[in-house]
């Protein structure tokens, strides 16, 4: 919270298309590096995380030194600045399942034969490390695997809801994110979590009904939960071999490939593509994920946001001009602020080409993560964000909350911020 004390900040503010365009970073945001070789038994003895009393230091460093033996020497200092901050010791997980405890399982459990479980593990703790290197840039392909494939050869990727929710899931809840790494790698494919129906909606039967609908895999517990299994789309294990042994600079790693397919999967009722990165056109425009279906993902992925999607301009029938706003702009920084406070990230999608008198130029939107905010030294707002779409620049980024408030379209709001602005 302390990186605008003191300075006025140039914002990394967005091009039309919606890319991040870097007009002075704001923040310094160098993250120090440590080359003290790692002595698991003596930092975990020194550790004073409160959580790490409650564990067995004896297991640990087993675990530990288990892991730390599977990883080159970068991996090493990942893994050391994690025990450091108190990541690996997070139980967090839907099972209670430690984050440390997922990681020995990706090495000490079988694998799908055909991805490195040392690679797996070291994409992951880089993660969690820094959770804005996640990104949903596609990539390239050599042509000597795409030729004579269904492979789209471009950079772009149109994943920004999946790949918010796999940062959403690596910055909060590390245990929960490894959880998912180590199902989605499994010979199982796939990962399982329960829920309860009034997470997604308040009547039972409406929940049931809209898991129907979204083609969910899941099966009924009792009148009050479900559990759900969640998987990528079949060519997403392809995809991710490829992005292991022929990855470019910048764009996804094989983690990003199998946790953002998943997300997809989960919202597009099962028509994702790997290959393509769309989604079946009979669904919609090909592309992304709708308001809705990302409020259905994230109430799945993390139910005890009890997030809802928030719909804040109306537009006209052929989204040329926004008529009206649902809300005025202080009410919707209070809903922003106010969800920040409580430790939420939001999911915020917005409109990335309109003119100053309300004229949508083009009806092109994008979805960012709002990660805190705070106030310059004249006082002004600033909501800080990760964008998973902004090229090479892998860092926090600021926006000016008066000129982006008016072209927000859509965010998840947890409930309780809608239901205290209605006390």
């Amino acid at each position: 919270m302390s990186e605008f004390i003191n300075i006025n900040p140039e914002p990394h503010v967005k091009s039309h298309q919606g890319n991040a365009v870097n007009f002075g970073v704001p923040v310094s945001y160098v993250e120090a590096k440590t080359n003290h070789k790692p002595d698991y038994g003596r930092d975990m003895l020194d550790y004073g995380n409160p959580a790490y009393n409650q564990i067995d230091a004896r297991k640990n460093a087993y675990l530990l030194s288990k892991l730390s033996n599977n990883l080159d020497s970068e991996g090493k200092i990942v893994l050391y600045n994690l025990l450091k901050t108190g990541k690996l010791f997070a139980r967090d997980a839907y099972d209670g399942s430690s984050t440390l405890e997922n990681l020995y399982r990706i090495i000490n459990e079988p694998r799908l034969t055909f991805l490195d479980p040392k690679d797996i593990v070291k994409e992951t703790i880089k993660t969690l490390a820094d959770p804005y290197i996640i990104t949903q840039n596609f990539g390239y392909i050599p042509e000597s695997i795409t030729a004579g494939t269904d492979f789209v050869n471009f950079a772009k990727g149109h994943t920004c809801p999946a790949a918010s929710i796999e940062f959403d899931l690596a910055d909060r809840k590390p245990a929960e994110f490894v959880r998912y790494i180590e199902g989605l790698t499994s010979p199982q494919r796939s990962v399982k979590t329960e829920i309860k129906y009034s997470d997604l909606l308040p009547d039972r039967l409406e929940a049931m009904k809209v898991m129907i609908e979204q083609k969910t895999d899941f099966k009924f517990l009792g009148w009050d939960s479900a559990e759900v299994t969640i998987r990528p789309d079949e060519n997403a294990y392809l995809r991710a071999k490829i992005q292991e042994d022929y990855r470019v600079p910048n764009s996804r790693s094989m983690i990003d490939v199998l946790m953002q397919s998943a997300f997809m999967e989960l919202g597009s009722r099962g028509t994702y593509d790997s290959l393509t990165d769309e989604r079946s056109r009979d669904t919609g425009d090909g592309r992304g994920l709708n308001q809705f279906e990302i409020a259905f993902v994230e109430s799945i992925v993390d139910g005890e946001s009890q997030k809802v999607p928030i719909v804040y301009m109306e537009l006209d029938d052929e989204a040329t001009k926004i008529l009206r706003y649902t809300f005025s702009p202080e009410t919707t920084k209070k809903h922003l602020t106010d969800a920040l406070d409580k430790g939420h990230n939001i999911i915020t999608g917005f409109l990335t080409n309109i003119d100053d008198y309300g004229n949508v130029i083009t009806p092109d939107g994008h979805e960012i993560m709002l990660t805190g905010y705070e106030y310059d030294r004249s006082g002004k707002l600033w909501f800080k964000y990760n964008d998973t779409d902004d090229g090479d620049y892998f860092a926090p980024s600021w926006l000016e909350a008066d000129k982006f408030i008016p072209t927000i379209h859509h965010a998840n709001v947890p409930v309780s911020v809608l239901n205290e602005g209605l006390a």
